[in-house]
């Protein structure tokens, strides 16, 4: 009998490393990870391994129970230790502390343009105001920025919603900027009033001239009640694009070219995804942005290097017009992933020349991409934070996002057998009627088992065959031994098993089916050194048959990799008709995939990684 005393010792330390389990592996603690934790750390306790497994039994269901945050504030409070313990399970580092920042007061904001899909720039933006506004309790906005009619369309607003819901950033308020255009009138014609602003006609060239060369143009010497009289031309549709544009009176001969007489107002005729052809008078970026950042509260905005040039428009802008106090900036480093690019610009051409498949197509960085290639929401978070609050401009390779996938999820994907480019082997003298039986995890056998009845026939990858010596003995992995007697034979001539003709006519064709055949022989089940290569019982009862998609590079050196997509189609053991559409796993020796359909009894997958 357990004293009282120990067993709650016992309670204590299985609860501390159950937390611990949890806050590592997405809220999912494992009994198996558990059990060897605290038998790793307390050998004193082995003794007791019932006693403990039992307790972690009891406990893993209550911990799993838990929010993620609930799990870290209590792991906090009762083994803070095991948070600062430098080792490669240790939980991301924080990012550094905002400046002034007040516990329930941070407010900030996710703010894209609706004209085009979300990607994995636009994810680390959102996860850094998302962080920051749960980091002091406050509130994180998703404002959509649509002031260029041609360009915005809804499907893109509701792309962005969609997005930011499976990487788990959810925002608290939701703002539309074209909801808010009296508003920004009303602010121009402020700014007309105190003589701010003024309307010009000058082409883009001859102000592009002006600005370089630090001069006013005519228009400039305007006085309010002129520019007045004009502007509400404007907004009555009196003039046509191009004709008539309201500037801020800036600095013409400020060091920073931005500040040099910017259009603020301009006239877009389009039709509007929203407000249809209520409108033609536009605000351009900055004074958008400005006014919004202050009317939506806005206490903290994070921003790549490349608008700092912005920064001091909008603070200018927010302060003629009295809206104070500034909002603090936070940076961080315009982000690329090497080969991969992000930006409408040079995605929407290759959508439209059919060079990718869409805006999901599994080689962008889209998270609709991202998603239906295999990485999940926490290794985009992951590569965020390792990444962290760099200004510097940065490069990300595919590999540290595969690593951070594979983090993630091996402990998560169940495991499956695989056979790419199917070679059909005979095994002579196979023991008839076994039944291999696999956990779906090494790590996890509370998972359960697959089972895979064999016979005669089986089916192994053409990469291994090709390896394969004859008289060389190898492993079919974790099943037993064979020996390779005869290679490139035609097994339905004259080397026919006489077992063939026993089969019915689905079992027959499905046979004949593979234009490489070989011969082996059963030696023995005993583990020994040497190749062991995944296989399936080559039975179309006993099988599923596999279409991979295999992405690779998109870009090599700026030009289009035309070899940036492979298709492998092979077969999966029986266990695999199982999988749902969305389901991660591990196809063994082959990679992790994602399922993204199931048609016609077929698996159609996507591969994310080795």
């Amino acid at each position: 009998m357990v004293d009282v005393v120990e067993i709650d010792e016992i309670r204590e330390i299985v609860r501390k490393y159950t937390l611990d389990n949890a806050v590592k592996y997405d809220g999912k603690a494992q009994v198996k990870s558990v059990m060897q934790k605290i038998m790793g750390t307390h050998k004193e306790l082995r003794s007791r391994a019932k006693v403990i497994l039992k307790e972690v039994e009891q406990t893993i269901p209550k911990i799993n129970s838990l929010s993620p945050a609930e799990q870290l504030k209590e792991l906090k409070k009762i083994a803070p230790e095991l948070l600062e313990q430098e080792d490669s399970d240790k939980r991301p580092t924080e990012l550094p502390p905002l400046e002034n920042a007040l516990e329930g007061k941070v407010k900030t904001r996710y703010a894209p343009e609706p004209n085009g899909d979300m990607h994995i720039g636009h994810a680390f933006t959102a996860f850094f105001a998302h962080y920051y506004a749960q980091r002091y309790e406050g509130t994180f906005l998703l404002r959509f920025e649509d002031t260029n009619p041609a360009q915005e369309r809804t499907e893109f607003m509701d792309a962005h919603r969609e997005s930011l819901a499976w990487l788990g950033l959810e925002p608290d308020e939701e703002v539309i900027v074209s909801y808010d255009l009296p508003f920004l009138y009303e602010k121009a014609e402020k700014l007309i009033e105190k003589d701010l602003a003024y309307t010009c006609s000058c082409t883009s060239d001859t102000m592009h001239t002006y600005r370089n060369e630090e001069k006013l143009c005519k228009h400039a010497s305007a006085t309010p009640e002129e520019t007045l009289q004009t502007w509400e031309k404007m907004l009555a549709g009196k003039f046509d694009e191009g004709d008539m544009v309201l500037r801020l009176r800036g600095d013409i001969h400020h060091k920073n070219a931005v500040m040099r007489e910017p259009v603020i107002f301009t006239i877009r005729k389009d039709s509007h995804c929203l407000q249809g052809e209520k409108y033609n008078l536009w605000p351009l970026y900055d004074f958008a942005a400005a006014i919004e950042d202050y009317k939506c509260g806005i206490t903290h905005i994070g921003r790549s290097s490349e608008f700092d040039t912005r920064i001091e428009l909008q603070n200018y802008i927010r302060e003629v017009l009295g809206m104070l106090p500034q909002p603090e900036i936070f940076h961080f480093a315009r982000f690329n992933v090497i080969g991969s690019p992000a930006s409408k610009r040079k995605i929407k051409p290759l959508i439209s020349e059919g060079k990718v498949e869409g805006w999901d197509d599994i080689r962008l960085v889209t998270i609709k991409g991202l998603r239906k290639r295999g990485i999940t929401p926490a290794a985009i978070k992951a590569v965020a934070k390792e990444i962290g609050m760099t200004t510097q401009p940065t490069n990300i390779d595919w590999s540290l996002i595969e690593a951070k996938n594979r983090q993630i999820i091996d402990s998560q994907a169940n495991r499956y057998f695989f056979v790419p480019n199917p070679v059909l082997v005979y095994v002579k003298n196979a023991p008839e009627g076994l039944i291999s039986e696999i956990p779906l995890h090494p790590d996890f056998p509370d998972r359960g088992i697959k089972k895979q009845p064999t016979g005669l026939f089986f089916l192994i990858p053409n990469k291994d065959y090709l390896e394969l010596a004859i008289e060389k003995e190898f492993r079919l992995k974790d099943l037993y031994n064979i020996i390779l007697t005869d290679k490139e034979v035609n097994l339905f001539g004259k080397n026919e098993p006489e077992v063939i003709s026993s089969f019915d006519k689905e079992q027959q064709a499905f046979l004949k089916q593979f234009k490489h055949q070989a011969i082996a022989k059963y030696t023995d089940e005993e583990l020994k050194p040497g190749p062991k290569i995944q296989w399936t019982a080559a039975d179309p009862r006993e099988t599923i048959p596999v279409e991979v998609k295999i992405p690779e590079v998109l870009f090599i050196d700026g030009k289009y990799n035309k070899n940036s997509l492979h298709v492998t189609t092979g077969f999966a053991e029986k266990a695999a008709t199982n999988l749902q559409v969305g389901d991660i796993v591990q196809f063994e020796r082959f990679g992790f995939i994602r399922v993204d359909q199931k048609k016609d009894n077929k698996l159609l997958v996507n591969r994310a990684h080795k």
